[in-house]
């Protein structure tokens, strides 16, 4: 990912302390410069800049049968000492204008984030073996996307948590060791919405709550929705996101998760689709501290440096500052 093309939707949350008397009492939570929450004013040549990370080595090649061509949909999180990745499988055929076969879930492991193993988990079965590395075979592979739940309600049998799409919605699926998975209940949890995206959740351990995010339409516009719940199994009624003073653009997955050393922050990565650049898509950064706004206008005094949008093939404005 080039964070260089995080540009326009970098957001500032709401609550600016514009004309702040006394400082803000944060004890010693961390606090981030990802918005202006925590900042009066810059002066002079002080900007907030976002660091480019650095493409270096292939660490994964998806080159077995049942991984086919079309690998989509990766979820890789921290685990104690491993990292788990979860992504789907499906190839589809140019000539035929159809799928080979039918999308499984595979899963891969590392301790270090760079060298990967597929275990060959013996649960389902490809062409006649079980010997590989498929996770889910039921429901909801188009976009299985697993969490560890954090919440320390939480049973063992349900530490492991999951949303994948299917029939009417999406539906919720648990585990004990993230690698046996089954349904929590028949019918989907969430029903309201279109789920041909990267569908999320996770524990917010800042609000006491469980948060799903999943893909809708807002007047022929992709977009994000949203919705909370205490068990996992009854969600309220989903909400679009707001972007104050943003223009309408098409957003594709959304990767919003708590920042884990400051969770009551949320960053999303949500990927935006350009139709009037001939199918271009780019990922695109916000943040957000109530879950439902994610604000892009900065506010007075404020700017952030932005750096070369290598996606335009041109140069993004180096830097852009609010009037009051």
């Amino acid at each position: 990912m080039r964070t260089e093309w995080v540009l326009a939707l970098l957001t500032i949350a709401c609550g600016w302390p514009l004309l702040a008397q006394e400082p803000l009492a944060i004890g010693d939570r961390r606090e981030l410069f990802v918005d202006g929450w925590v900042i009066e004013r810059l002066e002079g040549d002080a900007v907030l800049r976002l660091n480019r990370p650095e493409p270096r080595e292939v660490v994964l090649v998806t080159d077995q049968p049942w991984e086919g061509n079309t690998c989509a949909y990766y979820t890789i999180f921290q685990d104690g000492d491993l990292y788990r990745m979860y992504y789907r499988g499906a190839h589809f055929d140019e000539r035929s204008g159809r799928a080979a076969h039918r999308e499984v879930t595979c899963y891969a492991e590392s301790r270090d984030g760079i060298h990967w193993h597929r275990p060959d988990l013996g649960l389902f079965e490809f062409n006649g073996s079980k010997a590989n590395n498929i996770v889910w075979d039921r429901i909801g592979t188009h976009n299985f996307t697993p969490f560890k739940d954090s919440n320390p309600d939480a049973s063992s049998e349900t530490r492991y948590k999951a949303l994948g799409s299917g029939p009417g919605g999406l539906y919720a699926f648990q585990s004990p060791d993230g690698t046996h998975w089954k349904l929590m209940q028949d019918g989907p949890v969430i029903t309201q919405g279109r789920f041909d995206s990267q569908n999320l959740a996770f524990y917010d351990s800042y609000a006491g709550l469980y948060r799903e995010y999943h893909r809708g339409f807002r007047d022929g516009v992709r977009d994000i929705m949203t919705g909370t719940s205490h068990d996992f199994r009854h969600w309220t009624e989903p909400r679009y996101l707001e972007y104050p003073g943003a223009p309408r653009e098409h957003l594709y997955t959304n990767a919003i998760m708590p920042y884990p050393r400051a969770p009551h922050i949320l960053i999303g990565f949500p990927t935006r689709f350009l139709p009037e650049r001939g199918q271009q898509t780019e990922p695109t950064f916000m943040t957000s501290r109530d879950g439902t706004t994610y604000p892009p206008e900065l506010s007075c005094g404020i700017r952030f440096d932005y750096g070369r949008s290598a996606a335009s093939g041109g140069d993004s404005p180096r830097s852009k500052a609010a009037s009051c």
